[in-house]
């Protein structure tokens, strides 16, 4: 791309003036394969249980050119992120934490999934009294994911205002030491600052979710800021997730107009932020909502070219992965969007999309189709 370059014989010529470039988008928090029941028998695809197919075009539709699987059957996702990183497969570029690792009882197998043993089994580590944490981490990692997933949360949302067991911070401390041996980043699922606070300290390298519904700790000191910016820790706080299931959970109070506050109050002090959705649980649509992420990170507060950063480069920093996307720069993959105008005026122009290129080739086509 450039003005002035020479052109090889038989190349087309994509004349983009007037129009906005930008790197691909990408979700950092998204459950690939839903979060429905997934019983296996009567399931059937090419990684046992699930093909993703309706998501991964939903996603590229939106301009989405990579994701990072916070928690899928495994290893079918890691299967589906071999073969998608290869070339084999039309998606998303895959990042993927495999098996979730929570307490015995806890969130979210013995809350959301009412203790679905397709679940258990193939979704979650389950860390009892006498499990051996380093063994688990190390079985993980041999398994090659990209990311440890943890559950750092007593909430039952089934059944509010009741709690369920949650991971220790001797755990947790444990995890993180055992992840980091293998070379693996730390996702930790948060539903409070309380929970946030633990993550940080146990050396968590990313938070997600920050503000929950069906929570009450929500107050952002000073103390939390400094813990944030102070150590090298991202942000991905899924404000969309929270936004939709508001007063979803009978009894519980409003929880969003916390959650807005609290990124205000991240963003002025130059937290770190990935842009992520939760998407694959309910009401959140794969690859929309990542512009409804954006636009509600700027309605915090947050500028727009910075919430477009966030969702571009910024997040392929969080996925470690910036040396391969994220940016329009020599060298990098073409994982690219197209806009007919410009998210600089307004964020809602993200939506604007005429051309998605994943890795040079354009796979949505509402420019030439015209």
């Amino acid at each position: 791309m450039g003005r002035g370059l020479p052109v090889p014989d038989g190349a087309q010529v994509v004349d983009l003036q007037g129009m906005t470039l930008l790197p691909g988008f990408s979700d950092a928090h998204t459950h690939f394969g839903g979060s429905a029941r997934l019983d296996r028998p009567g399931l059937t695809g090419r990684f046992g249980s699930y093909d993703y197919a309706e998501h991964r075009e939903a996603a590229l539709r939106w301009g989405v050119t990579a994701v990072r699987s916070a928690g899928d059957f495994t290893p079918e996702i890691l299967e589906f992120r071999d073969e998608v990183n290869a070339g084999k497969i039309r998606s998303p570029r895959v990042i993927a934490a495999g098996r979730m690792v929570q307490a015995d009882g806890g969130h979210p197998a013995f809350t959301v999934f009412f203790s679905d043993a397709a679940i258990v089994e193939n979704a979650c580590v389950i860390l009892r009294a006498d499990t051996d944490i380093e063994a688990e981490i190390a079985k993980l990692s041999d398994l090659g994911v990209d990311w440890i997933k943890i559950f750092v949360s007593d909430d039952n949302k089934m059944q509010y205002p009741c709690t369920v067991p949650r991971l220790s911070n001797e755990q947790l401390r444990r995890i993180v030491d055992a992840a980091h041996k293998h070379g693996k980043p730390v996702m930790a699922h948060v539903d409070d600052i309380g929970n946030l606070k633990d993550a940080v300290l146990c050396g968590a390298d990313s938070v997600e979710h920050t503000i929950n519904v069906a929570t009450s700790d929500h107050e952002v000191t000073d103390e939390v800021l400094r813990l944030l910016t102070g150590r090298d820790v991202w942000v991905v706080p899924t404000m969309t997730a929270t936004n939709l299931h508001e007063g979803s959970i009978p009894g519980a109070p409003p929880v969003y107009p916390a959650l807005e506050t609290a990124v205000g109050k991240m963003v002025r002090a130059g937290v770190k932020f990935g842009v992520g959705c939760d998407s694959g649980i309910p009401f959140i649509p794969f690859g929309e909502c990542v512009h409804m992420e954006m636009e509600l990170l700027v309605r915090a507060g947050m500028e727009p070219l910075a919430a477009v950063t966030a969702a571009t480069g910024g997040n392929a920093k969080l996925f470690r992965k910036n040396d391969v996307f994220g940016t329009v720069e020599p060298g990098k993959a073409a994982d690219l969007v197209v806009l007919g105008s410009s998210p600089l005026d307004d964020i809602r122009n993200t939506r604007d999309i005429r051309l998605v290129f994943r890795d040079g080739s354009v796979v949505i086509d509402r420019f030439f189709a015209q």
